[in-house]
């Protein structure tokens, strides 16, 4: 093992004992070389590499406990449907019932409105004007998705109840 050890110290010296050239390009670039070149001039490696870290402040440690400048939180959305109220009776004799979502974030997406757990109508407002719903209790959710359909957000489920009034009873 004593020989391996040698020889390697041997040429860590060797590879040590090299010059090194510097020689700064007109365009401002410095460039080093174990070649010498016009103009290049040799640099003093004798004392050899040191980096000296200072001490860690007071100052520092306030700085490094901030939340960084520039975070990737993702967005939270959040959908609510404010018309109609949970289990709300509606009176309409044609079926009508509009519909009007809020969503907490501006985002760029679509709104979605499920009627009775299936798909209604989807597009970029979120008002819904929907027409000929039958009387009776009937399930409301809205889900707020980005381009490609993915659901960012949706509304909790709620009831509502239309009510028309009757054929059975004539005024006459």
């Amino acid at each position: 093992m004593r020989p391996v050890f040698l020889i390697g110290l041997l040429f860590c010296a060797t590879v040590a004992a090299k010059d090194v050239y510097k020689t700064t390009q007109p365009d401002g670039t410095v460039m080093y070389s174990d070649m010498p070149v016009t103009g290049s001039t040799r640099v003093d490696l004798s004392t050899g590499n040191r980096a000296v870290i200072p001490a860690l402040t007071s100052d520092v440690l306030i700085i490094s406990q901030q939340a960084p400048l520039s975070t990737n939180v993702p967005v939270r959305y959040q959908v609510s449907i404010v018309t109609p109220a949970d289990e709300q009776t509606i009176r309409d004799n044609s079926g009508a019932v509009n519909i009007r979502a809020s969503l907490s974030v501006k985002g760029e997406g679509a709104f979605q409105l499920m009627l009775d757990d299936r798909l209604h109508s989807e597009q970029s407002s979120p008002l819904f004007s929907i027409k000929n719903v039958n009387r009776g209790a009937h399930t409301l959710q809205v889900h707020f998705i980005n381009n490609s359909g993915k659901i960012l957000a949706s509304s909790p489920q709620q009831v509502f109840y239309l009510q028309k009034t009757t054929a059975l009873f004539n005024a006459n």
